[in-house]
Formats: structure tokens, C-alpha cells, sequence
């Protein structure tokens, strides 16, 4: 079994309000957590239907011990998180992505933003293309995965793409590197500080 070692330079401030940083297995809780308070619709399009907490207590741990997961904070609490996966099924090259942002922070970037890191993530780790599959009606995932070059592609109830990094990570460059997150009135406006820069 192969294990993804972290790109160096283990966080990011984004904006005034998000602070990224990789997850590893003390951060279960706070993964648990971020599952559980997203709204019913955004839960099912994460795992493409219901699952229940034992399941979803393995897959956290897997998770933190064999793959890259980055998370997005404000103020201390986890808002979004990124995955890549590989090994197993995945074929040799490839990774398979995965995301979910709080209800209540979605269409404000941050998905952006973490499949930025994802794909220098997958390029530092000999991934050359990243695999996401997503329901049919998460227009919203289907929408990112195509600002970042992935033809999305209907397999049943659902739809698939692919990125190629390097291909990715061209497209990133061209888009502004820094970006405004609007935050909810109920998150603080303190600002966390980092000690470097993921990118």
C-alpha cells in the first residue's frame, strides 16, 4: 500500500476567515463533526446516498491514515474538507478526490480553492490525474470539476470526470491566486494565524 506523503509548507490563510491545513488522525472529531452538521441534501451528495456512523467512523479513519485530507477552518471550527485517495481499485497514476463544505459556506470559493491545493497535492505525489465522481444532481462539484478542465460523464445515477494535474494546475495559475471569502454572521472576525503558506 502506497501512502501520500503532505506537499511541504502545511498552511494556508485564505482571505481574513479561512485558515487550510492538513488533517491527520488526531482531527477525527472535528471530520465527525463537519459530517454531521451538513444538511441533509449536501450529506447525500458527499457519500451518494445515506451511511451510517459506523461506516462513516472507518471511512474517517482510513482516511486520515492513508490519504491526503485538507481542511478549511473559520475560526478554529471545520468548515471544508478535501480528499485525494489512492491505491487499492484506483489505478496506478490516479487519485480519487472527494469534498464536502458546510452548508452554510458553500458558493463562497472555498471548493475552489481546496482542489487548488489537491492538485499540487496529486502533483507532488505522482498522481497525473484526478478522478471525481459525484451524483448526477450535484451541479455544484460537477461545476468546479469543469473549471479545471474534468468532461464530466453520466455512469447510472452518477457522473464522473476526470482532471489531468498537470492540465489543472495550468488553469489554476491563470485564475487570481488570492480570493475574498464573505463569512456567515455567526462565524468570528478574528483572524487565525499560520506559520507558512500552502501556496
Amino acid at each position: 500500500m502506497k501512502f501520500l506523503f503532505k506537499p511541504r509548507q502545511p498552511q494556508l490563510v485564505a482571505g481574513d476567515d479561512i485558515k487550510l491545513r492538513y488533517l491527520g488522525p488526531s482531527d477525527a472529531e472535528a471530520f465527525r463533526t463537519h459530517i454531521h452538521e451538513l444538511h441533509f441534501e449536501d450529506f447525500r451528495d458527499r457519500f451518494n446516498g445515506l451511511v451510517s456512523d459506523e461506516w462513516l467512523d472507518r471511512y474517517i479513519a482510513r482516511s486520515l491514515n492513508q490519504a491526503i485530507v485538507i481542511g478549511a477552518f473559520a475560526d478554529d471550527h471545520l468548515v471544508a474538507v478535501a480528499e485525494l485517495h489512492t491505491g487499492g481499485r484506483i489505478a496506478a497514476g490516479q487519485g480519487e478526490s472527494a469534498f464536502s463544505v458546510a452548508s452554510d459556506w458553500r458558493h463562497k470559493g472555498l471548493g475552489t480553492m481546496l482542489l487548488k491545493v489537491l492538485l499540487r497535492a496529486a502533483s507532488e505525489n505522482d498522481v497525473a490525474t484526478i478522478i471525481v465522481e459525484t451524483g448526477a444532481q450535484n451541479h455544484a462539484m460537477k461545476a468546479l470539476a469543469r473549471r479545471f478542465g474534468a468532461r464530466m460523464q453520466f455512469a447510472g445515477d452518477q457522473s464522473i470526470g476526470r482532471i489531468n494535474v498537470a492540465d489543472g494546475l495550468r488553469l489554476a495559475a491563470r485564475k487570481m491566486e488570492s480570493a475574498k471569502f464573505l463569512a456567515p454572521a455567526a462565524v468570528a472576525e478574528k483572524t487565525p494565524s499560520v506559520s507558512a503558506p500552502l501556496i
